[in-house]
């Protein structure tokens, strides 16, 4: 299996960068080998006024990768990342190798954007981390998102 890690550097040694879109590089590790197959330079997206998610995520699924492993992912890179069939690994932290290994056994549940459409481009209001994001009474609808865990600021019913 082939893991692309959004990274501060070009080592297995270097930070998992929490930005996928504007990861400086995509450092491409072999699961089997533990071993940097190659490294993507993102530069193209990071200075793209707008798109870096998904100019990303096209370069990361043109590398033929399996799953992708980074901080959060916003809903377009998403969709991007789903379409190629590419696994969604979030929440990751810590050096590109010992992202990988934390994840080298199957996660379970289905993919979801880390970084919700109406979110700040910070990341700060994202989904919620429990994984229910179904409305409840903790916020509903509103630039939190609404996932019920009451970090939403919305109205209910809005």
């Amino acid at each position: 299996m082939k893991f692309a890690v959004s990274s501060t550097g070009k080592t297995l040694d270097a930070d998992v960068d929490p930005r996928f879109g504007r990861a400086p590089f995509f450092v491409i590790v072999d699961s089997g080998t533990g071993e940097v197959v190659s490294v993507l330079d993102n530069s193209t997206a990071i200075n793209a006024a707008h798109g870096a998610g998904i100019n990303a995520a096209a370069m990361v699924a043109d590398a033929g990768v399996d799953a992708v492993i980074t901080g959060r992912v916003g809903p377009k890179a998403l969709a991007v990342l789903e379409k190629a069939g590419v696994k969604i690994i979030s929440d990751a932290s810590g050096t590109v190798a010992a992202a990988v290994r934390a994840n080298l056994a199957p996660s379970e549940g289905p993919e979801q954007a880390t970084v919700s459409a109406g979110s700040s481009p910070a990341g700060r209001q994202g989904g919620c981390r429990r994984g229910n994001n179904t409305p409840g009474a903790g916020g509903n609808r509103g630039q939190g998102g609404g996932c019920g865990c009451g970090r939403g600021r919305g109205r209910q019913g809005a």
